[in-house]
């Protein structure tokens, strides 16, 4: 009984395995990334929080949530907290339900932190992991590209040291042009100053954590000039101590306006982490399970819904942190639970003076790093239906919100996969050697069949497509010069077949034996294969009718 028990422990719990074989010569280097990386989320933690206008969650976000995905997670190294996008979904989609009150917009994150753990939970427990490869990468570069051009609109009042407003991107950066006048000379060059300090280590010492780095300059250039007494806005008192546990309640109307936020916010964490994760296990050679990461996923989001904290999900800028400090497994993100548990307990009067400026320098560097022009370069020279709905999900995330833009990018998306089934590529092809078969167009070795047409479709025939199998094939057939006895259809690529195409070989069978042209179907894959001769019966076994390979199929017409 125990022998069976445990294994299945170590399924639910990935994390118990870790404990089991841990090594000793591991330590030491888990616990230098574990500290580097609790310091490292004080400042950032900060930042995504204040941004949220929850200073204190994004704090919280780095304790109890960790130490939840350390515990269920699948991933060695992936570190989870609160993210630029999900600060950013806070900010434009929840803040406005508060109202301008705090005590709403923290119970408002709350239950949303919560009805993100159910769903993650429950998409586990129905094993829809695969829903995080429908997040196409062009929807991906837009929805990052735009979330960039958010963040920073919505940091440059406090980088200026300027009052800011407006609902919408463009009404703030509106507010931010009117307001330059009253730009704080000194908050500028503070913030301008952090920014410089965040970029430049990113590039040219990214082992040395810039965010840490631009904390104690600022901290410090601020305690010894007084700039506070200059108008430099800082974090001021901090509250002392730990996150209770709290169940956060909310109107029945505010928990219907949460749901679709919720479904949005899943699916992109849940995308983020598996993106992620699956990087940090190919590059060290091991493997993760989707369904397992959307159970830690959605259990740390639960732990931050009754902890007053953030949304989370993973972080790739915390987790290259913990890698490159050395982190070889979950104990790093405990550590670094513990590091910033400690800085709430003994360690706030060191964040008194902290600027705004600094606070907005790192959202912006966020912001900065979230960009890759190249992307749209690769697109643009690769698919430019692709570059078209990346900047269509960046224009509705900037113009809309980011749910409307992300709603945008994957609905193009599928627009896109449907053209691409319903109007598939297709080939005629001509014999090179003894069983190599080639397109005819662009192979100038490939020569034709005398009598015989060889026609090769693309993709699923299925009822999108079948008018259009129909026209191309009787297109090829009026056209053919000279006598034709036959006409192969290779299969290869037909990976399923509906009951519409069923009926599109039967018809396209029997208009071929009016003009006296005999079909034979060569390569029919075998799930394809049973359900013609599921609805066909004994006519789709008709000897020389369902041939294997393109040879035989030639040989079958010339008998």
């Amino acid at each position: 009984m125990k022998n069976s028990i445990y294994p299945r422990m170590e399924s639910l719990v990935p994390g118990l395995r870790v404990m089991r074989t841990y090594k000793v010569s591991w330590l030491s280097k888990d616990l230098a990334a574990g500290i580097t990386l609790g310091l490292v989320m004080v400042p950032v933690g900060l930042a995504f929080g204040d941004m949220a206008g929850l200073p204190m969650a994004g704090l919280y976000s780095g304790m109890l949530p960790l130490i939840a995905y350390a515990l269920f997670g699948s991933s060695r190294q992936v570190i989870i907290g609160t993210s630029s996008a999900m600060a950013a979904l806070i900010a434009i989609s929840v803040v406005p339900l508060a109202g301008g009150d705090a005590v709403r917009l923290a119970a408002l994150a709350g239950v949303l932190g919560l009805l993100i753990g159910v769903l993650c939970i429950s998409g586990s427990l129905f094993r829809l992991g695969f829903l995080a490869d429908l997040l196409a990468r062009p929807v991906n570069i837009g929805f990052m590209h735009g979330l960039a051009i958010v963040i920073a609109v919505s940091q440059l009042p406090k980088f200026l040291g300027i009052r800011g407003g407006g609902d919408t991107v463009a009404d703030q950066f509106i507010s931010v042009c009117r307001h330059l006048p009253d730009t704080n000379a000194t908050t500028l060059i503070l913030g301008t100053s952090c920014l410089v300090i965040i970029l430049s280590f990113h590039r040219r010492l990214s082992n040395i954590p810039g965010q840490i780095v631009s904390m104690v300059f600022a901290i410090l250039v601020v305690y010894f000039l007084h700039l506070d007494r200059s108008g430099v806005a800082v974090l001021g008192n901090i509250p002392v101590g730990l996150p209770g546990f709290r169940v956060p309640v909310i109107s029945f109307q505010d928990f219907q306006a949460l749901i679709p936020i919720a479904f949005a916010a899943a699916f992109l964490a849940f995308s983020d982490t598996i993106v992620i994760s699956r990087g940090f296990a190919a590059r060290n050679n091991y493997r993760i399970d989707p369904n397992q990461e959307l159970m830690a996923l959605g259990i740390g989001n639960l732990a931050a819904g009754f902890t007053q904290s953030l949304l989370v999900s993973a972080s790739g800028s915390r987790t290259a942190t913990a890698e490159a400090a050395g982190g070889r497994t979950q104990l790093t993100s405990v550590v670094a639970a513990i590091i910033v548990a400690c800085v709430m307990l003994f360690m706030t009067g060191l964040l008194y003076s902290f600027p705004y400026t600094a606070l907005a320098g790192i959202l912006i560097a966020a912001a900065w790093n979230l960009c890759d022009f190249n992307e749209f370069k690769r697109m643009w020279r690769f698919r430019k239906a692709g570059f078209i709905i990346a900047l269509l999900t960046m224009a509705g995330i900037v113009g809309i919100g980011i749910i409307e833009g992300i709603a945008i990018g994957v609905f193009f998306s599928l627009v896109m996969v449907l053209k691409s089934l319903a109007f598939p590529g297709d080939a005629v092809l001509g014999r090179v050697n003894q069983g190599d078969f080639r397109d005819l167009n662009g192979n100038p070795k490939a020569k034709p069949v005398a009598g015989v047409i060889i026609y090769r479709f693309s993709g699923p025939l299925f009822f999108a497509n079948c008018s259009l199998f129909h026209s191309r094939t009787d297109e090829l057939i009026r056209s053919q010069a000279g006598e034709l006895h036959g006409f192969i259809f290779d299969a290869s690529l037909v990976l399923d077949l509906d009951l519409s195409g069923c009926d599109t070989l039967g018809q396209l069978k029997s208009g071929l034996a009016d003009r006296g042209i005999r079909l034979v179907i060569a390569n029919l894959r075998a799930g394809a294969k049973e359900k013609l001769i599921l609805d066909w019966g004994a006519r789709a076994e008709e000897k020389g009718f369902l041939v294997p390979g393109l040879e035989e199929a030639v040989l079958e017409l010339q008998t």
